[in-house]
């Protein structure tokens, strides 16, 4: 234990003593309660500011509610940037504090855990700043609800702390102690009558007390250690303490929790603001406490603390509906992502050159507490598409619903926005918000998966965890993942004593690389190829025993025409997909008649016509999405052949909204599609490889189409530009590369 705290606890023990003498010679009749543990609630209230209700969390002492007369000090603690007011929580705090209250190190306190939302992530100062709202909105209202005295203190982690000297600089008389954990400052953040690296050299801080700490390896550290050199110069009271450990983490901040309370909590061990209690021991100790200075690097002994569950009650993260504004760009833009220092300033009402809104998102944003840049280049609603298909360069920012099929989401910092609402600063829970994760239904499509030939020898070499990791992360987050498996297991393979069906260019899969796909949580195979019965219809069958048993949906192939020709439905009806093979060859095809060559046989639905055209227009009544993927003829060009021109767009003309090849070994173009029925679909003429040694430069680059559907409504594709490393690893292309990539296939090949 640091000895400055020794202290503290020996003072609060001194203190214990002194009440329990002057008590004890009072007659004074005490409700009994034999509480030990506190009580933790989360609230709501009104933002008038922002429109919106706003969320905190509370923790009331034991014996809160069995004492109604009592009164008790308020610790106001901020949470970090990216987290929400369950952060504390999680870092062991409430044990802490109902062990401290019950020993007597600590006294019975309130502490309230507000969640600042995006706002508090913002460098505004205006009205609608989260100091203002702190002070105007929340302050009040708590200070209102519960029993709370003159006592007070507010501290906070990294951007919390940086609020917490803020608010406390600005009111010195409301909040003497004020305490700082790896907080953040910077000099040019906030303007100087608001930034507390300045303040603290104009506001009368005689009254104040204040802590800092850090891990020696904390990023901050240039922050922390000029507030520490300022606070030295103002002779403040202070305390700055470098921890010989640590970086800007829960992990660091998680030992001191128990430092931090009993720092806060130091003024607060007198006599308790009791309606009976007239003896007070105010005067027992000096509130001067000790320094150390700026050069000084304390050495505690480490505090194991508990860690609890998250908090039982709603958070931000388990928002139903969320005000979210998603960066989108026109299809053949060539990005793929924005930074989260982008986002950062567009929430800082920065000027963005490239940025551009409509009318009515921009009044959403403004509704929802967003503040925009003045000068941000506007349009009306029904002049966005064609002001993002004139300029390719150009981003704009709406909600999922009004994203058009031909334009594309794009992820923060690599990552789908969608899996990171949290950290998203231009995304705020709301209780009738514009997004609903749950209604979001994502399927990845992938193209040629043969886990055969050299890709065999680099999996032996490497294994199949290798063959996953650069695409794992990526893959796991659709709710359906597709790939189109060619290949079928053989247990000798390659080695055979019977003749192959494909000759000499015959494929088959060793039995212990097929742990591939349920390592890859692939939900659904597609059997349309013209490998997979290769090595003879028994290997067909055993494959298919295989995906039954690790529960892979398979469409497009089957023991049957029937079982070959059913379409595959999602769950809840939200997409369809059907699959079929177009150019054979015939043993690879299905069939059911002993009379034709080859006999009978499991295998690919043969792509028919007749079939289609009552199939496509059927499965469009019943499902909202419907997805057609076709082993089309196969061509070595980025180009498609007019055949598979007017084959895809026929299919769209029969009801589908999206028609992929997922034969193709080379990546080919897109055409948005206006289709007879007045809608427009996507065409896609060829993913490419995803498992396969072909390692030109054209066959070993590929996409994932990841189809984005929204309450019931084809939104569009993600497109995931991959690159397979050492003939058996499909990884994510480094954004160099992948801005080649598309300037190749979108505006060379596409000519978008």
């Amino acid at each position: 234990m640091n000895p400055i705290h020794m202290e503290y606890r020996k003072i609060a023990i001194l203190v214990l003593a002194l009440l329990s003498l002057a008590m004890g010679s009072l007659s004074v009749a005490q409700a009994t309660c034999t509480e030990t543990t506190g009580t933790v609630s989360r609230q709501t209230y009104t933002s008038g500011l922002l429109g919106q209700t706003m969320y905190y969390t509370v923790y009331t002492p034991p014996c809160y509610d069995a004492n109604p007369d009592a009164t008790y000090p308020a610790l106001y603690l901020m949470h970090g940037s990216n987290d929400d007011d369950g952060h504390w929580v999680r870092l062991g705090m409430v044990d802490l504090l109902d062990a401290g209250i019950q020993s007597g190190e600590l006294p019975p306190m309130l502490v309230v855990l507000p969640f600042g939302n995006v706002i508090a992530n913002r460098n505004r100062f205006d009205a609608i700043s989260w100091g203002n709202i702190f002070m105007t909105e929340l302050f009040p209202t708590v200070e209102n609800l519960y029993r709370t005295d003159d006592r007070r203190a507010i501290g906070g982690i990294s951007r919390g702390g940086f609020w917490a000297y803020q608010i406390a600089l600005k009111h010195p008389d409301l909040f003497p102690i004020v305490g700082g954990h790896s907080a953040f400052f910077d000099l040019y953040h906030a303007p100087p009558e608001e930034n507390p690296l300045h303040l603290i050299e104009s506001v009368d801080i005689t009254n104040m007390r204040f802590w800092l700490d850090r891990g020696k390896d904390d990023f901050a550290y240039e922050g922390l250690d000029i507030m520490g050199e300022r606070m030295a110069a103002q002779n403040a009271n202070y305390q700055y303490i470098i921890q010989p450990e640590g970086q800007h983490n829960n992990a660091y901040w998680s030992q001191y929790v128990g430092d931090y309370l009993a720092f806060y909590a130091a003024d607060w061990l007198e006599v308790p603001s009791q309606p009976t209690l007239t003896v007070s021991a105010a005067n027992a100790f000096a509130t001067n406490t000790p320094t150390v200075p700026l050069a000084a690097t304390a050495e505690p002994t480490l505090v194991a603390t508990p860690t609890l569950a998250p908090l039982p009650t709603e958070s931000a993260e388990a928002q139903s509906t969320w005000d979210v504004f998603f960066p989108v760009v026109a299809f053949p833009s060539l990005r793929t992502s924005v930074s989260s220092d982008w986002v950062a300033q567009v929430a800082s009402s920065e000027f963005i050159p490239e940025l551009i809104l409509d009318t009515d998102t921009l009044a959403q944003m403004q509704a929802a507490g967003m503040a925009i840049s003045g000068d941000t280049r506007t349009v009306l609603p029904d002049e966005l598409y064609g002001a993002l298909w004139r300029d390719y360069n150009a981003i704009t920012l709406l909600p999922m619903s009004r994203i058009q099929t031909d334009m594309r989401i794009l992820w923060l910092d690599d990552v789908p926005v969608v899996d990171q609402l949290d950290r998203y600063v231009l995304a705020v829970p709301a209780i009738e918000g514009n997004f609903n994760p749950a209604a979001l239904y994502r399927l990845t499509l992938s193209g040629v998966t043969a886990l055969t030939r050299q890709t065999t020898t680099a999996l032996d070499e490497n294994g199949i965890e290798w063959a996953a990791s650069g695409i794992l992360d990526y893959v796991q987050r659709s709710d359906t993942f597709h790939t189109s498996n060619e290949v079928s297991i053989y247990p000798t393979c390659p080695q055979t004593s019977e003749p192959t069906l494909g000759g000499p260019t015959s494929f088959c899969s060793k039995p212990e690389h097929f742990g591939l796909l349920p390592l890859l949580d692939v939900d659904l195979v597609e059997l349309s190829g013209n490998h997979n019965n290769d090595y003879g219809y028994d290997a067909y069958i055993d494959t298919y025993d295989f995906y039954q048993e690790n529960d892979i949906a398979t469409v497009g192939g089957g023991l049957t025409l029937d079982e070959a020709r059913q379409p595959w439905i999602s769950a809840d009806g939200v997409v369809g997909v059907l699959t079929c093979n177009m150019p054979g060859p015939y043993y690879a095809l299905v069939n059911e008649d002993a009379s034709l060559l080859g006999g009978v046989r499991p295998g690919a639905a043969p792509c028919d016509w007749d079939w289609l055209s009552q199939s496509v227009p059927q499965l469009s009544q019943q499902v909202g999405t419907v997805v057609v993927t076709i082993q089309h003829f196969e061509i070595e060009d980025y180009l498609p052949s007019n055949e598979q021109r007017i084959d895809f767009r026929r299919l769209a003309d029969l009801g589908a909204d999206v028609v992929v090849n997922t034969a193709a070994h080379k990546p080919q173009i897109f055409e948005f599609y206006s289709t007879q029925r007045g809608d427009r679909a996507v065409l896609h003429y060829g993913l490419g490889n995803l498992f396969f040694d072909q390692p030109f430069w054209g066959n070993s680059r590929f996409f994932m189409d990841t189809l984005y559907i929204y309450e019931n409504r084809f939104i569009g594709v993600e497109l995931f530009s991959g690159l397979i490393d050492d003939l058996a690893r499909p990884h994510l292309m480094t954004p160099d590369e992948r801005e080649q990539f598309l300037f190749f296939m979108l505006r060379q090949q596409n000519g978008f």
